[in-house]
């Protein structure tokens, strides 16, 4: 059985990685505990990988969970369904990792080569930790901030701001929905 050598790269101003040996049978469920033991994520956030191309495009999702619900959109794969080897298994093939939909934790997935299998290995093992990793809660969750021109509108008076009153408009309960 082939020994996948994969680096996985966190999308940072730094030099942050991990080199991941890990066997071609293994899952994508696998691959992704591990990344979350490497980085020390507590692994309780939804994560995906894409397929990807040598400019990093983001193609064919493999979830954590499929989410899908409707009946008549293509299925996506699951990561405990999905072997390794399916999607990578040359020198060269790339996958995006995203792990917290919210915070947008990004990583580059590489296969990086084969390696002789170890007998004294437990696979999927840690080889090589570059950089330390930033905490998970370190990354500010979506966009938090509006961005307004000068003179834009803010709140509209039709909502109930009264600019002449200096404030909301008081609340009249007589008014029937």
């Amino acid at each position: 059985m082939r020994i996948f050598h994969i680096r996985v790269l966190l999308d940072s101003s730094q030099d942050i990685f991990r080199d991941i040996e890990i066997e071609e049978k293994s899952t994508f469920l696998d691959l992704h505990n591990t990344i979350i033991e490497a980085f020390k994520f507590s692994g309780m956030e939804m994560a995906s990988f894409y397929k990807s191309n040598e400019h990093w495009d983001k193609g064919e999702e493999i979830a954590l969970i499929d989410m899908m619900n409707d009946p008549d959109q293509e299925p996506v794969r699951a990561m405990s369904d999905t072997p390794i080897h399916e999607l990578m298994h040359d020198t060269g093939d790339k996958m995006l990792y995203l792990y917290d939909f919210m915070r947008m934790w990004i990583f580059y997935v590489e296969f990086i080569n084969e390696v002789e299998r170890r007998n004294e290995v437990t696979y999927p093992e840690i080889v090589l930790w570059v950089g330390n990793a930033p905490a998970e809660n370190s990354k500010v969750a979506g966009p938090m901030e509006a961005d307004f021109e000068e003179g834009d509108t803010i709140i509209d008076s039709d909502y109930g701001f009264d600019e002449d009153d200096g404030g909301f408009e008081h609340y009249d309960d007589s008014f029937e929905y």
